[in-house]
């Protein structure tokens, strides 16, 4: 069978009432036109800032596989706009068709839309002529918002029919959630407002929170004020009163979006699922009684979801998928709990090359991700039957296996992330099978569970294999690869306790004593540089039984059986540093001084005091040329090392030089012939740094960085960047980007 179209569906609040009755609405228009469908689908919404939630939109990267024909994006549903901006964006690089639901003024996608002011009509009109009320206001969406101005047009329609008044002061924009409500029950009850006999509300949950808000106030709802909301969902059933609500036609709005996606894609006509309009749902809050079939049907899904919520709340799974230490283990024991999902047909766990090599031992940095990356099917089961796993990787760009198998029949998957904070761990992807539905809240706490247990899982093999080579690793200098002190001490005690025990040895240091100069001078950086050099001129003169290691931070130390080497030493390491200094590269021209101390092998000496002894007898000295003989020079290293430190700060040449009591010329002039560089170019090129570091490391804006490294200007932030490093601070980061994905990629060859 050829391949069949795929769509995608971005949309998040899958769980909720209305955003299901849409997903029923798109699934069962596709399948009848035998398309697939991929839902991206978040669990959480994204209307608060955390660190875990702003990682969550990782998962949209997935927008960018070649695999999906085309989008249908609920964008209303996302409460963030720089989420909205980054999907948007996404969407456009796709290239792929994208039909959005209830937008208007979108100027690069389609919009389909239904019919909500006269559903609006509808409702103001029961509360009009069913229940005589004439002072009615209206709490509507967001201003400009396509919904909730339809919204209000279809309420001004009905009152003006009526002949009541629909001015100003007789509707209002909200947010569609609790905040405006609450603010209008305060005015009502405070008496900034005149108290009205109804409020229509432009969802279920304002009307929620508006019935709440004036029962705890003192008023009676519905014989003080009447209250509708819109949306038909279940919590306005579940509550007391019943909301009066007006079951919307989202089934009707996704399957006609399919529809007309599916003709953009193939230019084809496809046939229509059987309508479902929207309708009056009664209840309590208007002053009716609730149908009690509705009310019935809602009762029966709560008891389920609640045994259901109880297994799970309650059970041990969080404890059981958590005391694994291994990938497979976690994939055997999560398999026994996916009869929490109700009416599951097939469910997919796939875990990123990245995290797998993690719990290896083999990479232990932020697990980031990214369309393209590899994944690895480790659970794959149908709702009675666990399909083997195959063990290869495959490219998240073929999102998952279930949707590339030839099938006689269409799929629908709901695939959302597996994460915790900013470690991506893979993706979960759930199907129902021909049922066109959506997961509920309970997979929400089940995928939580899984990323604890995965975090968990990641820290505990992260720490065993730190715990093997702790000793190894506690014995070396992590800079330069040397024995360090305590490595220096074993090997020493070594030495005493086994056949070299009674020969003499020489116990030789190298002392950087110009390291500290250079500090000031050069920085933290170039020091460690240097270090490093040293370390490696000392290591190529070594002979295979000699040990050496550094003792200090500023000192390196040799223990030796051949007689005469702290000379041999000293004359090689003098050759070496000298010759660098013709080399621009690894110039490590420094002071150095050799010292020695000679004890036979016995115990009689710690090595501690042995080393004591050979800095304080010291032979040999190495000194380059005193060039920087002023008295103000260790001054202006301390100002360099803060400028360094601090370039976001506002320098001032004129303040500075009265602090070290020197004229503002004689200042810059003193400062450049020491470090080849103006006071202002020196914090340039510090900020530029910094910069550069900000880029690499972080997501934050392009703004934020030129303001966190001092410029109040962008424009001059961005002109200095380019002028530095050739390139723009977004261009730089997207090269940046590009070579670590290239350098992460692994080798074909």
């Amino acid at each position: 069978m050829g391949k069949r179209i795929l769509l995608g569906v971005i949309i998040t609040d899958c769980h909720v009432d209305f955003q299901e009755e849409i997903m029923r609405g798109i699934i069962t228009q596709a399948f009848k036109s035998s398309c697939d469908v991929a839902v991206i689908a978040p669990l959480n919404n994204f209307s608060i800032n955390s660190q875990h939630r702003d990682y969550e939109k990782t998962v949209f990267d997935l927008i960018l596989s070649p695999r999906f024909d085309g989008f249908i994006y609920d964008r209303n549903t996302f409460c963030s706009e720089d989420v909205k901006k980054y999907i948007d964006e996404l969407l456009r690089r796709s290239g792929k068709p994208v039909m959005l639901l209830d937008y208007n003024d979108h100027k690069s996608f389609e919009t389909t839309s239904v019919d909500d002011s006269s559903a609006f009509e509808t409702i103001t009109d029961h509360l009009i002529e069913v229940h005589g009320h004439r002072n009615i206001y209206c709490l509507t969406g967001p201003k400009k918002n396509f919904g909730a101005e339809e919204r209000l047009e279809g309420f001004r329609r009905s009152m003006k029919k009526h002949g009541l008044d629909c001015g100003k002061n007789n509707y209002g924009y909200g947010d569609y959630w609790v905040q405006s409500a609450q603010d209008l029950a305060a005015d009502i009850l405070s008496g900034r407002m005149e108290r009205p006999d109804a409020i229509v509300c432009g969802n279920d949950i304002m009307a929620l929170t508006v019935c709440k808000s004036l029962i705890t106030g003192g008023l009676r709802v519905p014989e003080d004020i009447a209250v509708t909301g819109y949306d038909a969902s279940d919590d306005g059933y579940r509550s007391n009163p019943t909301i009066t609500s007006y079951s919307r036609p989202n089934f009707q709005l996704g399957a006609e979006s399919c529809r007309r996606l599916y003709r953009i894609i193939t230019g084809k006509i496809c046939s229509r699922v059987r309508n479902e309009s929207g309708k009056l749902r009664l209840g309590r809050s208007c002053g009716c009684q609730e149908d009690n079939s509705i009310k019935h049907g809602t009762k029966r899904r709560m008891d389920i979801n609640s045994s259901f919520e109880s297994g799970l709340l309650y059970g041990d799974m969080l404890f059981d998928i958590t005391n694994t230490d291994n990938v497979a283990s976690f994939a055997d024991r999560l398999d026994n709990y996916t009869y929490f999902l109700y009416k599951l047909c097939h469910i997919n766990i796939s875990l990123t090359r990245r995290f797998i090599e993690a719990t290896e031992g083999r990479l232990t940095d932020n697990l980031r991700f990214q369309c393209g990356d590899q994944l690895m099917t480790v659970l794959s089961k149908s709702a009675v039957k666990r399909k083997a796993e195959s063990g290869n990787y495959y490219s998240s760009a073929d999102l998952i296996p279930e949707l590339n198998e030839d099938r006689s029949y269409p799929s629908a998957f709901y695939i959302s992330p597996l994460h915790y904070n900013d470690d991506f761990f893979g993706i979960s992807a759930v199907s129902f099978g021909k049922v066109p539905t959506s997961f509920s809240n309970i997979y929400i706490q089940w995928i939580n569970y899984v990323n604890i247990a995965l975090e968990q899982l990641m820290i505990k093999s992260i720490m065993k294999n730190t715990i093997q080579k702790t000793n190894q690793a506690l014995l070396y200098d992590s800079m330069t690869g040397l024995l360090n002190r305590s490595g220096i001490e074993k090997e020493c005690q070594r030495l005493i306790s086994g056949s070299m025990a009674g020969s003499n040895a020489e116990f030789i240091t190298v002392e950087l004593s110009g390291l500290k100069k250079m500090y000031f001078q050069a920085g933290e950086k170039r020091c460690n540089e240097i270090t490093a050099y040293i370390a490696d001129a000392l290591r190529s003169c070594l002979y295979d039984d000699e040990i050496c290691g550094v003792w200090s931070p500023q000192t390196f130390c040799v223990i030796t059986m051949h007689e005469g080497r702290a000379s041999e030493f000293f004359g090689q390491l003098s050759s070496k540093v000298n010759d660098s200094r013709f080399d621009p590269d690894k110039n490590f021209n420094v002071d150095f001084s050799v010292g020695v101390y000679e004890h036979a092998l016995n115990g009689d000496i710690t090595a501690a005091d042995a080393m004591y002894k050979s800095i304080v007898n010291r032979l040999h000295s190495y000194t380059i040329s005193e060039a920087n003989s002023n008295p103000q020079f260790e001054k202006l290293c301390l100002l360099r090392n803060r400028i360094m430190k601090n370039p976001e700060l506002p320098w001032n040449i004129s303040e500075i030089a009265d602090s070290l009591y020197l004229s503002k010329s004689y200042l810059q002039k003193i400062y450049k012939t020491y470090f080849n560089k103006s006071i202002i170019e020196e914090m340039i090129s510090f900020r530029i740094e910094n910069a550069r570091k900000l880029l690499e490391k972080t997501d934050m804006t392009i703004t934020d960085i030129s303001r966190k490294c001092g410029y109040s200007s962008y424009n001059y932030f961005v002109r200095q960047f380019r002028n530095s490093e050739g390139l723009s601070p977004s261009e730089y980061r997207e090269r940046y980007r590009m070579e670590s994905v290239n350098n992460e990629k692994p080798d074909q060859s």
